[in-house]
């Protein structure tokens, strides 16, 4: 009897079975990889803000010869060298650092009738304190549970100038 050269059909049920599970696999391992990359992407660029917007408060209280809260502690207000942003250095300026509740921004007004600038999105709640020779403030925002946690917190010391 001669032997015929090929596979059977159920060799080749098994084959695109295999087949088929290891595609499915693969297909999950590439979709879990690709969520994890964005999720992990996302996580950097609000850790960037964070970054930034701490740098930002902690520059304008660190040059600030006074400052003080108000607005139900919403908004802060230093006054610094016009230097500090581009102007004439040993004239005073106040600033405001505030918190917008409608909109849940934080950002500075410069108030001399330019545009405001934003400094975080997407946040709940600012608490500012003056505490010794310095400011301590806590920036709060939402957790994907829907709780609310602590984004940043810190305090800056006022050298003034």
């Amino acid at each position: 009897m001669k032997r015929s050269k090929g596979m059977t059909l159920v060799e080749l049920l098994i084959a695109m079975g295999l087949s088929a599970m290891i595609m499915a696999s693969t297909f999950v391992i590439v979709q879990f990889s690709s969520s994890t990359y964005d999720s992990t992407s996302d996580m950097i660029v609000e850790n960037n803000n964070t970054y930034d917007a701490v740098s930002i408060i902690n520059q304008y209280i660190r040059s600030t010869s006074f400052c003080s809260v108000s607005d139900n502690g919403k908004s802060l207000y230093v006054t610094v060298d016009r230097s500090t942003f581009g102007g004439n250095a040993g004239e005073k300026h106040t600033i405001r650092l505030a918190f917008d509740v409608n909109d849940k921004i934080l950002f500075i007004d410069r108030m001399d009738g330019t545009e405001q600038m934003v400094v975080s999105k997407e946040i709940t709640n600012i608490e500012w304190t003056i505490k010794g020779g310095g400011v301590k403030y806590k920036v709060l925002g939402l957790s994907e549970s829907g709780e609310t946690k602590t984004l940043v917190s810190g305090y800056a010391y006022k050298r003034g100038q």
